[in-house]
């Protein structure tokens, strides 16, 4: 009996023995499972530190101060761009003045020989060479076409051609009534030639103007 329980006992300790190395395995595990991993990465970072500092050591032969990529803004190369500006803003503001006074003076121009054109017509209102828009009403009077048609110019691109077409027929009547070629007119659809022709229009002497009522 003695001998039966003493055997016990001994498997009793066995048992509690593999459970217990069980249990340590267990909770060792997870650790292991963690530890491996940064163990791992500590060597890669000591790795690659060792190797930048290998390669940071070697000399490969190459003189710093020829591949100098700093950029040095002297005062000279400052003043150059500030005349550059300067120079800029003159130009655009002479060719400002420029067009201002050509386009004031061809007012001024087309004005005069429109004014003389319609005295020279005996037409009752030849102050309206002065007024925009009036201008238009007098040259379509003196051409004998219909004033009103300058409404078509609130419809926009097709009433400026519309109106562009009447300008030209007014300015071919206009010649024929003042003894010239009608033909003479056409002269309008160059730029340059078209000044040329309100001058011939208003001061060249030709039949008497017929009046325009």
């Amino acid at each position: 009996m003695q001998q039966y329980i003493n055997i016990n006992l001994v498997l009793f300790n066995m048992r509690k023995l593999i459970a217990s190395i069980i249990l340590s395995f267990a909770l060792l595990l997870p650790l292991t499972m963690v530890a491996t991993p940064v163990l791992a990465q500590t060597d890669t970072v000591t790795s690659t530190t060792d190797d930048s500092s290998y390669y940071d050591s070697y000399d490969y032969g190459y003189d710093d101060s020829y591949y100098d990529f700093s950029y040095d803004l002297s005062d000279t190369d400052a003043e150059a761009g500030v005349l550059a500006g300067l120079g800029v803003m003159l130009f655009s503001g002479v060719m400002l003045v420029f067009s201002i006074v050509v386009g004031l003076g061809s007012y001024i121009y087309c004005s005069l020989a429109l004014m003389k054109i319609a005295k020279r017509m005996d037409h009752e209102n030849p102050w309206f060479a002065w007024i925009p828009i009036l201008n238009m009403v007098l040259l379509l009077q003196l051409g004998d076409q219909n004033p009103v048609l300058l409404l078509l110019l609130l419809i926009p691109g097709v009433g400026a051609v519309v109106v562009g077409v009447l300008s030209i027929i007014a300015l071919m009547k206009i010649c024929e009534k003042r003894g010239y070629d009608k033909m003479l007119g056409l002269l309008s659809l160059i730029p340059v030639a078209s000044y040329v022709l309100l001058g011939i229009l208003a001061w060249g002497k030709k039949e008497p103007a017929v009046a325009v009522k």
